[in-house]
C-alpha cells in the first residue's frame, strides 16, 4: 500500500490538469491490477503531457516552437510522434542524451505492454514506469537551456555588459547571468561565447573573454574540460590569443594539466612567447605576468609537473629575476625553482654592471619580509655579502644599504646577524667567494 501512497502523491506534483487527469486513470488501472493498462495510460500521459509543455513555452522559446512544428502536424493527424518528438527535443538540447535514453525505453515498455508481445506487465514494471515519466519529466518545467544561452550569446556585445573590469564585479555579472542556466547548459555557454572570440567586435572579444576568466575562476572540473575544448585547444594554433589563454591558466592552472597532450605543448609555446613579449616587470596582480602564470602553477600542479612539461617556460621565468613577493612566497618551499631564484638574486646583486645591481638593490627593500620568511639566515647571509660586494664595484643603490647598515632590510639583517656567531667558518667562506677581505666577525661589526 505504500506504494499505492506514493504513486498518488506524485500526481500532485504535475501541475498541467489534462496530464494529471490521464495519471490518475493509469493510477487507478494500477490500483485495480491492471498493469498492461497503466503502462499505456502513463506513456500517453507522458507524451501528451510534453506536447503540452512545449507549447506553455513555444511563444517565448524558440527551439520549443521549432519541436511543435515538426511534431505537432503529426499528432493533429494521429500519427505515431513520441521517436520523432525524443529526436527534435534532444537535437534542440530541451533534453539531454540521458534523458533522450530515458524516453526511449519508456516508449519500448509502452510498445511491449501495447501489443501483443507475449510480454507480461508486473506491478514493479508499471510502478517503474509510472514513477520514472513523473519524476524525470512531467514533475519538470521544459529546459530552457539553449534560450537562456542565445538570450546572454544576444546580450555579450553590448558595452555596459560588465559595467567594469574589475574581477570580482565581472564574477558577479557572469553569476547572475548563469543562475538559471542547469549545469548541463553551461558547456554550451561556454562554445559559443569562446566563438565570439573570433569576432570582428572588439566588444564582442573583450567581453567573451571576460566572461570565460569568470567561469574559469570557479575552478569547477566540467567547466575546465569545456573551456580547453572550445576556449583553448581550438584557438592555441596562432598566437592571436595568447593573453587570454595565458589569463585562462594563471586563473585555473589545472588546465595545464587536464589539456590534451598536443594541447600542452601549444600552451607551452605560447606561454613562453607571451611570456617574453610581457616580461615580468608588469604588475604582478596582471594575470598576464609570467611570474604570476608561474606561481599559480606552482601552487596548484607543483614545479615537479611544471618542469616536467614547461621547463623552458619554467626556466626562462627564473631567469628574470622575479622580485614580486607574492612570487617569492608562492615559490618558497621548492627544492629546485626556490634555490635557483636565490643564485640569480646574489648574481644581481653582486654584479659589476651598475644598471643590474642598482636595480636589484633598489627593490630589495620590499622583498625583506618575504625573503625574511622564505630563506635561512645562511642564504640571508649570501645576500647580504652580495650587495656588499656590488657596492665594492661602487653602484651607489648597494653603497646606500650597506653604509645604512641594512637598517631598510630588517628581517634579512637579523638573520645575517644570526648566522655569523654559530657559522664562523662558513661565513668566512662565503666572504671569500666574494674576496671581500674583512673577516665575517669583521663584517659582521662594520656592516650589519
Amino acid at each position: 500500500m505504500a506504494g499505492l501512497t506514493d504513486m498518488e502523491e506524485l500526481i500532485a506534483t504535475v501541475p498541467e490538469k489534462d496530464t494529471a487527469d490521464y495519471l490518475r486513470e493509469a493510477f487507478v488501472c494500477y490500483g485495480a491490477g491492471a498493469y498492461r493498462g497503466c503502462v499505456v495510460l502513463t506513456h500517453t500521459a507522458l507524451f501528451e503531457g510534453l506536447r503540452a509543455k512545449l507549447n506553455g513555452v513555444a511563444a517565448v522559446n524558440s527551439k520549443a516552437k521549432a519541436v511543435l512544428r515538426v511534431i505537432e502536424p503529426l499528432a493533429t493527424a494521429q500519427k505515431v510522434f513520441e521517436s520523432k518528438l525524443i529526436d527534435e527535443m534532444k537535437a534542440g538540447a530541451i533534453i539531454t542524451q540521458l534523458e533522450a535514453n530515458i524516453l526511449e525505453q519508456l516508449n519500448k515498455q509502452r510498445n511491449k505492454a501495447a501489443h501483443p508481445s507475449g510480454h507480461l506487465v508486473t506491478a514493479e514494471e508499471a510502478r517503474f514506469v509510472f514513477s520514472e515519466a513523473i519524476r524525470k519529466f512531467l514533475s519538470q518545467p521544459i529546459r530552457q537551456t539553449s534560450v537562456l544561452v542565445d538570450a546572454i550569446i544576444a546580450r555579450l556585445p553590448e558595452p555596459n555588459f560588465f559595467p567594469s573590469g574589475i574581477l570580482s564585479d565581472i564574477k558577479l555579472v557572469v553569476d547572475e547571468e548563469t543562475e538559471s542556466l542547469d549545469d548541463l547548459g553551461l558547456p554550451q555557454l561556454v562554445a559559443k561565447v569562446a566563438e565570439l572570440l573570433d569576432s570582428t567586435d572588439a566588444t564582442a572579444v573583450r567581453n567573451a573573454a571576460r566572461f570565460l576568466l569568470a567561469l574559469a575562476g570557479r575552478r569547477d572540473e566540467k567547466l575546465r574540460e569545456s573551456i580547453i575544448k572550445a576556449g583553448i585547444t581550438p584557438k592555441a594554433t596562432t598566437d592571436k590569443h595568447t593573453t587570454l589563454i595565458t589569463q585562462l591558466v594563471t586563473t585555473d592552472p589545472k588546465i595545464l594539466e587536464k589539456a590534451p597532450p598536443a594541447t600542452k605543448a601549444r600552451i607551452a609555446a605560447l606561454l613562453l612567447s607571451g611570456g617574453k613579449s610581457v616580461g615580468v616587470a608588469v604588475p604582478y596582480a596582471e594575470l598576464r605576468n609570467p611570474a604570476h602564470v608561474l606561481a599559480s602553477a606552482v601552487l596548484n600542479v607543483g614545479e615537479a609537473f611544471m618542469l616536467a612539461n614547461y621547463k623552458d617556460f619554467t626556466d626562462w621565468v627564473i631567469e628574470q629575476v622575479p622580485t614580486a613577493p607574492e612570487f617569492i612566497s608562492a615559490i618558497a618551499e621548492t627544492p629546485t625553482l626556490f634555490p635557483q631564484l636565490q643564485l640569480h638574486y646574489r648574481a644581481q646583486a653582486a654584479h659589476s654592471q651598475f644598471d643590474a645591481s642598482n636595480a636589484f638593490a633598489g627593490v630589495l627593500p620590499g622583498m625583506d619580509a618575504a625573503l625574511g620568511e622564505a630563506i635561512s639566515d645562511e642564504d640571508a647571509f649570501w645576500l647580504l655579502a652580495a650587495v656588499v660586494k656590488g657596492a665594492d664595484w661602487g653602484a651607489y643603490t648597494p653603497i646606500a644599504l650597506r653604509d645604512a647598515h641594512f637598517q631598510s632590510l630588517p628581517a634579512l639583517r637579523a638573520k645575517a646577524l644570526a648566522f655569523v656567531p654559530a657559522n664562523l667558518v662558513r661565513a668566512n667562506e662565503i666572504l671569500d667567494e666574494y674576496h671581500l677581505v674583512e673577516s665575517a666577525t669583521e663584517f659582521s661589526v662594520q656592516y650589519l
